[in-house]
């Protein structure tokens, strides 16, 4: 009796490792991961950003909070330090303007190849600035803010 108990013991053993091969560790061999990363649309990094920003408790500048942010490029983050290096600002570059608004909203991208511009536009009456990205490799990356006048 304790043979076969021992026997039906590695049956099951064999039948459970043979089931977590065909159906958890194979698939994604033969065919790719089911979560493949979709590259996010510009207006989807500046949106996000911005929401980031904007609820940041404290000053992201001051904390230099941005600098391990993935949304900006290496080339605008030390645009930001060259910035504040000094710590004397009248115009937050981010926002172009004195204060954090309520809202913040992406619009659609216009994107001309390796260059995407994207309008934003606040909750303060008329307040705009325009954001530039650039792609690095599959990712899109904020690359500059240009301010309204």
């Amino acid at each position: 009796m304790k043979n076969k108990n021992q026997v039906a013991f590695l049956i099951i053993l064999v039948a459970v490792a043979a089931a977590t091969l065909l159906f958890v560790i194979l698939p994604p061999i033969l065919y790719g991961t089911a979560q493949e990363t979709k590259t996010a649309a510009p207006e989807q990094i500046v949106q996000q950003f911005y929401d980031w920003y904007v609820s940041y408790q404290g000053n992201p500048l001051v904390d230099k909070a941005y600098q391990g942010n993935e949304s900006l490029s290496p080339a605008f983050i030390a645009h930001l330090d060259d910035f504040t290096r000094n710590g004397e600002w009248r115009v937050d570059p981010v926002l172009c303007a004195q204060d954090v608004p309520n809202a913040v909203t992406a619009h659609p991208a216009q994107v001309s190849g390796e260059r995407a511009s994207v309008e934003v536009t606040t909750s303060f009456t008329g307040h705009r600035l325009m954001v530039e990205l650039a792609k690095a490799g599959d990712a899109w990356t904020i690359d500059h803010v240009a301010c309204s006048r």
